[in-house]
């Protein structure tokens, strides 16, 4: 569940999409609360689809309390059984009934959840108290023994309407306005799912540019977001690494959002520094890997930028402030025109450098600017200069003025 989803909601009613999951949770809450014993839920889904906020809701429709466990916490049988033992069959302080969430269990792994199966068995089959399991990949091997003792609970993709509806309502919530066409871009980009595109368009709210380009360069296999959260809050080395193999955001745009993001989530000087220090050992084993195309370094590297910066952290991560954009990627949104223009200029002079696109715009064209500016004394020096490049080289004189004033304001000389 984000920070941002009880902005926009306050009851399991107003979810939007996912209807007959919805109905079926809140008879699963009505049998309980009329004496009927019931199966744990298993509910499962895609990641950003409102499974975790729905179980919440639902828990406050039926003044439940909520005791919680997500993957972190799955590491073996007394971590289990200390947290969950007691409220399995007792109330809370106040006379609630307890709900017993057990969030992200298709994180079990056999190096992590010591006797963890056996613990959780025990609790589902003695239980007096609603327990429901959220998972991504209700097949997941890990989970099969709870297959039997759940009842199947599906959330599927969100539509762009769906999509574009949260957006809408959160906007009111927040007070914001955007363009109906620039809710429905963002809603269409999001690939169902309602967590990232609440993200991206806060991200487009708050920005001083049009980012909208950016956000089609986010990865949607993976959420990034989904990623970064796996690794600042985690603190095993399992789900942050099974995060950052199964995005497909490339490895070095994975170590710029972990870079630009260190400072968002980690307060502690000392945090940061252990963190930093892993993430430039994961970008060395990155280079190393690309100049000796020994691609097994890989697996530091992603150990080192996903276990290793989880790991770095003393105390809980600061969730109050949003994932920034890497930096990169406002800048490279920014000189958008001016590198068309660039690669344009570059594939003209081309045709009488018989060199590569990419070779000319780092070197040739460089070396151009740099006699333009040193040629230009004068008024009258100016004029040879623009008609040299003119006749010479077929460039218009908004192209010459592109080179010179790359010499001059951009100081890539």
């Amino acid at each position: 569940m984000t920070m941002f989803d009880n902005t926009y909601i306050e009851s399991i009613d107003e979810v939007i999409g996912n209807n007959n999951a919805i109905s079926f949770m809140k008879r699963f809450a009505s049998d309980f609360e009329s004496g009927s014993k019931r199966k744990p839920l298993m509910i499962f889904g895609p990641s950003g689809i409102g499974k975790t906020l729905s179980t919440h809701m639902l828990a406050k429709q039926f003044k439940w309390n909520i005791v919680e466990m997500n993957a972190s916490d799955y590491r073996d049988r007394q971590s289990i059984e200390s947290l969950l033992q007691g409220a399995s069959n007792t109330r809370s302080l106040f006379g609630k009934r307890n709900l017993i969430l057990l969030d992200e269990i298709d994180d079990l792994t056999a190096r992590f959840d010591n006797g963890a199966s056996a613990a959780i068995s025990s609790i589902v089959e003695g239980s007096r108290n609603p327990v429901i399991f959220i998972a991504n990949n209700m097949w997941d091997q890990s989970i099969s023994f709870l297959r039997s003792k759940t009842d199947p609970v599906e959330f599927k993709k969100l539509s762009s309407s769906d999509i574009s509806n949260i957006l809408s309502n959160m906007l009111k919530k927040l007070g914001r306005t955007m363009p109906k066409e620039m809710i429905d871009m963002v809603a269409n980009r999001s690939s169902g799912d309602a967590r990232s595109a609440i993200n991206d368009m806060l991200v487009v709210l708050d920005s001083d540019d049009n980012m909208i380009d950016s956000i089609g360069l986010r990865d949607r296999k993976s959420d990034v977001f989904a990623t970064l959260d796996k690794i600042f809050l985690s603190n095993t080395l399992a789900a942050p690494m099974r995060a950052v193999g199964n995005t497909d955001v490339d490895n070095d745009m994975m170590i710029k959002w972990i870079d630009e993001n260190i400072p968002h989530r980690y307060n502690d000087i000392k945090d940061m520094y252990f963190a930093y220090e892993y993430l430039s050992d994961a970008t060395s084993f990155s280079t190393k890997a690309s100049r000796s195309q020994y691609y097994t370094y890989w697996r530091y590297m992603s150990a080192m930028m996903s276990g290793g910066v989880a790991l770095a952290k003393s105390r809980h991560p600061d969730t109050s402030r949003r994932y920034s954009f890497p930096k990169i990627i406002s800048d490279l949104s920014k000189s958008k025109p001016e590198r068309q223009g660039d690669a344009a200029l570059a594939k003209k002079l081309q045709k009488q450098m018989h060199l590569s696109i990419s070779e000319i715009k780092s070197n040739e064209m460089r070396l151009m600017a740099r006699m333009a500016a040193g040629c230009m004394k004068s008024e009258e020096d100016k004029e040879k200069v623009y008609d040299f490049f003119m006749n010479k080289f077929e460039m218009s004189e908004k192209e010459v003025d592109s080179l010179i004033m790359r010499a001059g304001s951009r100081q890539v000389l």
